[in-house]
């Protein structure tokens, strides 16, 4: 994949975690009461309307800024952030040979590759897997630092198997419309 492609990805998750961000700071101090109702003529509405599909919005597990609650927990905001963070990795990498070829050089020698590094993206999502299913079949209640943590380890992991399956799909993509050198 070309790094434009990476700068493209990268931004286009800045542009979901940014306005989570902006949108409750510059909106009027408690102005904000969770659930907002989504409104076509208000974008500052928009944000809130996404996360009510990705996320429960609970207020004691949500981050406020300016005395108004961010549109996604703690969680979710973490793995937004750890998929930001990995995207933002993948443009200053910009890998040659795809960014499981470089992910790979980092990996044990059985690990190096598409499979290993698609099993590390997946053994990082395992952390918040364990850690909600716990709070979902017991009366577990999870911190802000271990709900911080296990959000990024999965945002990362996740960007990581998204990324990991793009480069594979695009490079065999690529490969067929071009034609293998032995063909």
């Amino acid at each position: 994949m070309r790094r434009a492609t990476w700068v493209l990805l990268f931004l286009a998750a800045l542009a979901v975690v940014l306005p989570q961000v902006v949108v409750p700071l510059v909106l009027p101090p408690g102005s904000v009461h969770v659930p907002v109702a989504p409104s076509p003529g208000e974008p500052a509405t928009w944000p809130y309307a996404f996360g009510a599909l990705v996320c429960h919005q609970l207020p004691d597990r949500s981050f406020a800024i300016a005395e108004n609650q961010l549109p996604v927990c703690e969680r979710c905001l973490a793995i937004e952030l750890g998929m930001a963070a990995a995207l933002a990795a993948a443009v200053l990498v910009a890998p040659r040979g795809g960014f499981v070829a470089a992910l790979s050089a980092f990996l044990p020698g059985r690990l190096r590759s598409r499979a290993g590094v698609l099993a590390i993206g997946i053994a990082l999502v395992l952390p918040m897997v364990l850690d909600g299913g716990l709070q979902l079949a017991t009366t577990y209640v999870s911190d802000t630092p271990q709900r911080l943590l296990t959000g990024f380890l999965y945002g990362v992991g996740q960007a990581g198997v998204v990324i990991g399956l793009a480069a594979w799909l695009l490079d065999d993509w690529s490969e067929s419309l071009m034609g293998s050198p032995g063909r």
